[in-house]
């Protein structure tokens, strides 16, 4: 459980200065991949499974959690860093349960073990309604849509104030799918790209009811009240890099490549064509910083340069590139 630092230095006797400057500094986290610490019965049809270390907010494949009576959820959610919200179509069975996980990773890219848990279910759950969100997605960089078990009461969910982003974003516009009143838009500063670029946004709502047709319930305030907005793409085709062009001299000295695979690996070239850098992203978060420094540590120079993006499977090999440039201005 401690963070370790690497950087590397090159040695070239024919120079004056045999020495360079350190590379880019590259952190890694060795831990004990995460397992289920607790499950447990929130409502008739949700549970919390809870691991032992942070978990991934990204779970593409509801099939990862069955649950062995009932099969898998219709949605799943953060509840906080440690734990999930799993919410299913159908009341949770009375008596002995067993959850089955399989095909996730924990925050820090560890593969969770494939397990089968056991819990109870050992007192009737209160059929009291719950107002909670089940499920978003993001439709660009700069807007996502949320779902609700509950139709919105369209006054309450109209306040920005009742919604906190952190880091902080503002929210600039709050429509309701007519069509699916569960459902909401929210739109935000186009200054402040969310989603697969390399950074992870809470949203954090308060204070919005459902309609007065199913009771103008109060949104819970733990699980079910917030989500995390990161995401990985599934290709190369909506790669992009800003700031574009970045200025130097405005103390901006980084890019941010965006809309990545969950691996992938960018090569920086010059316009001879000789790779000077080069940066991966293996997270999952969509988005990888570029510090604007070679190989040898040192900046580069004002000035066009060529990147070059491979996609890479699980294996490390190549299925995908995308070739793009660049500007440094100094």
């Amino acid at each position: 459980n401690k963070n370790y630092f690497y950087a590397v230095i090159s040695y070239d006797a024919s120079k004056p200065d045999p020495i360079s400057n350190f590379s880019q500094i590259v952190k890694i986290y060795s831990h004990s991949p995460a397992k289920i610490k607790l499950i447990t019965s929130t409502t008739a049809k949700s549970i919390i499974v809870t691991f032992t270390e942070r978990i991934s907010n990204t779970i593409d494949n509801l099939g990862s959690f069955t649950l062995i009576k009932l099969g898998i959820p219709n949605s799943i959610s953060p509840q906080n860093q440690n734990s999930l919200l799993l919410t299913f179509n159908r009341n949770l069975p009375l008596g002995s349960n067993s959850l089955i996980i399989m095909d996730i990773r924990d925050y820090y890219g560890s593969p969770i073990k494939t397990d089968t848990v056991a819990f109870v279910v050992d007192t009737i759950i209160v059929q009291q309604e719950q107002f909670f969100i089940t499920s978003h997605q993001l439709v660009n960089p700069y807007k996502v849509r949320i779902t609700f078990n509950l139709e919105v009461d369209e006054s309450t969910v109209q306040n920005s104030d009742n919604y906190v982003f952190n880091p902080l974003i503002n929210v600039t516009s709050i429509t309701v799918d007519q069509s699916d009143k569960k459902s909401i838009y929210l739109s935000w500063d186009k200054q402040k790209p969310v989603g697969s670029v390399g950074k992870e946004y809470v949203l954090k709502i308060s204070n919005i009811k459902s309609s007065t047709q199913t009771g103008s319930i109060q949104i819970a305030s733990g699980a079910g009240s917030y989500l995390v907005l990161t995401s990985f793409a599934k290709d190369l085709s909506d790669v992009y890099v800003y700031p574009q062009p970045v200025n130097v001299q405005n103390g901006l000295g980084k890019i941010t490549f965006a809309n990545l695979s969950n691996k992938a690996k960018i090569l920086i070239l010059n316009l001879q064509g000789k790779q000077i850098a080069t940066v991966e992203e293996n997270n999952g978060d969509g988005g990888v910083e570029f510090f604007l420094k070679d190989q040898n540590g040192e900046p580069l120079n004002s000035g066009i340069y060529i990147y070059r993006i491979v996609r890479l499977d699980n294996t490390g090999n190549e299925v995908e590139e995308k070739i793009g440039k660049f500007a440094v201005v100094r």
